[in-house]
């Protein structure tokens, strides 16, 4: 049996229940709980992102953003439902509950855009670091709570220092221009120096917080006349402080979903793409490909007829050159692929001498255009693989332009014996449609006739 693990959303739950429970217990015994909330929500965010493998400063910033989140609707949010149910005493617990839900969630959220799976370990995360990371926000959260609780602040001077900085533009880009330009610190840095990067990033960040507080403060730069006052000026600097390291946080988790959500897009392409590959691959260099084209040159050397014996030697070398040359690329023009058809319909041609008819209807104008390598060939390949070809049964394949797609379409008369198709060819080209130009293929079938759309592309 494998290692039992408690499902996050029960953890979620535990957690807000526990934070109501601490916050009935302090009301009961009248005691102050912002240590136990506090480490309550620390440890349910870290929790969860050291399992779901997110980064150190991920973890750092979700926590920053849990606790002064929290202590914020905490607050407030109890207020407004103590008005409307009306029990002064149960909204806290109730507020406590939903706030923790709600960051257990948001950090679930988070999680979903990670670029490793769940449960494999990597190289960001160390005990330590989170120890002490969770350590400081701990401190730095009880602080600001005994802080706005006393004589030196008031809500209404946290409210007026707060509006202070809204009113003021240029305080407001700088302190955004400042967060982003800190987020964008160079990754080798992060990786290489976790000590050095968080030491620059803390000094930044009171450095912003002063000249924003002094932006706000003296309304830069259109000025207000204001006189120099020491005490006003660190009541706000000390308001400022959390409101830039909130947008810090904020800003950090928009650029790591960001980032991850274009890696792991880059992910999946390259994986479809080297699935295609591998798939167009196999079924070209495939025994019964190989034997069936040996055979084809055994006779024609038997028979004497040198000269179509080196065409035919020749056109199959121009096959795999073709394959190989374009085995990198996305897209390929669409005479060059059709250029790798044709030869590929003669090496047909030498194996069903009748019964088989290509017929290709291709404007001038939709040359021009893009398709993914070998698709058009995979799809006469398929005809001939799973129909049958023969004098009494002659199959017919058509391929022609039609608007921006191109058609392929052959008479259906299904093979009565062998392996039944699995369609993972089609996927394959439907996919890798999907993952270079967002666009799929189209796949028809009726009693006589199955058909395929491909998409034709347009030069970027």
């Amino acid at each position: 049996m494998g290692e039992y693990r408690l499902r996050i959303d029960f953890l979620i739950h535990a957690f807000a229940l526990a934070h109501a429970l601490v916050v009935i217990l302090s009301r009961t015994f009248d005691y102050v709980d912002d240590v136990p909330l506090t480490l309550l929500t620390i440890l349910m965010i870290a929790i969860i992102a050291i399992r779901r493998n997110l980064q150190v400063e991920v973890i750092a910033a979700l926590a920053l953003l849990g606790c002064f989140i929290g202590y914020g609707l905490g607050v407030y949010g109890a207020k407004l439902i103590g008005r409307i149910i009306g029990d002064g005493t149960a909204a806290p617990t109730i507020t406590t509950a939903l706030v923790t839900e709600l960051l257990g969630w948001m950090t679930y959220a988070v999680s979903l855009f990670k670029s490793q799976p769940a449960g494999m370990p990597i190289r960001y995360i160390n005990t330590p670091m989170i120890i002490t990371v969770a350590a400081a926000i701990m401190i730095i959260r009880i602080t600001y709570v005994q802080l706005f609780n006393a004589p030196f602040f008031s809500s209404m001077n946290v409210w007026v220092e707060v509006r202070r900085l809204l009113s003021n533009t240029f305080a407001i880009v700088t302190l955004f221009g400042g967060c982003i330009m800190l987020v964008s610190f160079p990754s080798r840095l992060r990786v290489s120096y976790p000590k050095t990067y968080v030491l620059l990033v803390v000094l930044s960040l009171l450095l912003l917080t002063l000249v924003v507080s002094l932006f706000a403060y003296y309304n830069f730069p259109s000025g207000n006349g204001a006189v120099m006052d020491r005490n006003a000026i660190l009541r706000l600097y000390l308001v400022m402080l959390p409101v830039c390291v909130v947008v810090f946080a904020l800003l950090l988790l928009i650029r790591y979903v960001v980032i991850t959500r274009m890696k792991l897009l880059d992910e999946r392409d390259r994986r479809h793409k080297a699935l295609y590959q591998y798939n167009t691959l196999k079924q070209q260099i495939n025994p019964h490909f190989l034997f069936n084209s040996l055979n084809i040159l055994d006779y024609l050397v038997e028979e004497g007829n040198c000269e179509r014996a080196s065409a035919f030697i020749r056109k199959l070398a121009g096959m795999y050159r073709y394959m190989l040359r374009n085995e990198a690329k996305q897209i390929v023009p669409l005479d060059e692929e059709m250029t790798f058809v044709r030869m590929y319909i003669d090496l047909l041609h030498e194996r069903f001498a009748e019964g088989l008819s290509v017929n290709i209807r291709i404007s001038k104008e939709a040359m021009g255009f893009l398709v993914i390598p070998c698709s058009v060939q995979m799809l006469v390949e398929n005809a001939t693989k799973h129909n049958i070809v023969g004098p009494q049964q002659p199959l017919t394949v058509t391929i022609a332009d039609r608007g921006d797609m191109l058609v392929v379409s052959n008479n259906l008369q299904p093979r009565i014996s062998g392996r039944e198709s699995t369609g993972l060819g089609l996927k394959n080209i439907g996919q890798q449609y999907e993952d270079v130009s967002g666009r799929d293929i189209v796949v028809e079938q009726t009693k006589t006739e199955f058909i395929v759309k491909l998409p034709l592309l347009q030069a970027l």
